[in-house]
């Protein structure tokens, strides 16, 4: 069992509870994740650290959180990390209690978390960023987590020895630290490329070498012509083609970055957003092994995910913000806005409440009245009435 608290990074009231390391693959090894949930409830009396003001809000993150690591197959304890009662409230434990049934189901899962995103990570690459790399590499890595938290869409955190194994079953593969590779990752990643994937190339794929950092050794692991730019600004600006998927709006950061990198667009690719200069920033190319996205803007935002996930035919849950984790038939969304949220819950089965027992309606669409920062979650009737027979079939 490895352990580690919930990312102090975006846990607030309206945020994601995200977890801190590539959790997915700790369980790909055959270890169990445990997310050690030391929300600032209201009793802690303080902001920091995403400390929340009331109970609403409280009860909010805290099934957000416990939620979200039933659903991912973690292990979660509530810790008062002063020792100060900061859970001691009653009403907390009815929560708690509440949310059994969810555990209980996830017990009786039939397969592991498998999410159809996967963040990828290479901890080679990680170690070769220098004093000053914050503002490409917190954007690029630590938020991203934020952006993809808010895609509408559940994700996984991956290491990228996985990846290149061949390991990571997720159609959209995101690569966001793979700036440094062996010869021998490069040859495994082209060789073990799972059927049906896109795999999303961020920033600078395979720039570093033992020796030296060349631009030309990128083609061979993202596909695409690389060069150097040298710019005042890492915004990029969306295309029609992009604005066509939902981007609205420029992102990225409005300093220089450098390194900066674009590609020599080739026939048939579709550029999605521009540099300052119009050099291509995000370009889509689809070709007999699977599609290939560059991104040279290392930053994300929400709308940025949706857009890649929509390019990969990834179902989306929802098409507004909202944190969205789903498994087994079961359904987690803490909401970004008022609502009405819409939903699409990908089939047609009924929706019920997961703890009230209520019918919601039907699928695939379901409209639920949510306000700002509320947590719902949901069963698919089909679903748990599978589970309750696999039940009996076992008891008998």
């Amino acid at each position: 069992m490895l352990c580690s608290p919930i990312s102090y990074f975006d846990r607030q009231w309206q945020g994601t509870g995200a977890s801190m390391t590539a959790a997915e693959s700790v369980a790909l090894h055959g270890k169990l994740w445990l997310n050690e949930d030391d929300t600032r409830t209201y009793l802690a009396g303080t902001s920091d650290y995403g400390g929340v003001a009331d109970f609403p809000q409280t009860t909010a993150v805290l099934v957000r959180n416990t939620a979200q690591a039933a659903l991912r197959g973690f292990g979660t304890w509530w810790m008062d990390l002063p020792g100060k009662g900061w859970f001691d409230d009653a009403r907390l434990w009815d929560e708690h209690r509440r949310l059994a049934p969810l555990d209980a189901a996830m017990l009786e899962r039939s397969a592991p978390f498998q999410p159809k995103i996967a963040l990828i990570l290479g901890e080679e690459s990680m170690i070769h960023l220098a004093g000053g790399s914050s503002p490409m590499a917190r954007p690029l890595v630590y938020e991203a987590r934020a952006a993809f938290g808010r895609s509408g869409a559940p994700y996984g955190q991956y290491m990228l020895r996985d990846a290149i194994g061949g390991n990571v079953p997720a159609k959209l593969q995101v690569f966001l630290a793979a700036w440094s590779l062996t010869p021998d990752e490069r040859r495994q990643l082209r060789e073990n490329r799972p059927a049906g994937t896109t795999r999303l190339w961020c920033y600078a794929p395979g720039y570093l070498l033992a020796d030296r950092a060349d631009v030309g050794a990128m083609s061979e692991v993202s596909g695409f012509e690389h060069r150097l730019l040298e710019l005042n600004s890492a915004v990029a600006t969306p295309t029609p083609a992009g604005k066509a998927l939902g981007l609205e709006s420029p992102w990225g950061q409005a300093a220089q970055i450098r390194p900066l990198f674009t590609v020599v667009p080739a026939e048939g690719d579709q550029i999605l957003a521009t540099y300052s200069d119009g050099s291509p920033a995000v370009v889509v190319r689809t070709s007999r092994v699977g599609t290939d996205v560059f991104t040279g803007v290392p930053a994300w935002t929400s709308q940025v995910a949706r857009a890649l996930a929509k390019v990969t035919g990834v179902h989306l849950y929802t098409t507004v913000d909202a944190n969205v984790w789903a498994a087994e038939g079961y359904l987690s969304i803490h909401t970004m806005s008022d609502g009405p949220l819409r939903l699409n819950t990908g089939s047609a089965d009924p929706v019920e409440d997961a703890f009230a027992d209520v019918r919601l309606g039907n699928g695939p669409d379901i409209a639920l009245d949510t306000k700002a920062g509320e947590t719902h979650v949901l069963k698919i009737a089909r679903t748990v009435r599978l589970q309750r027979r696999r039940e009996l079939q076992l008891r008998q």
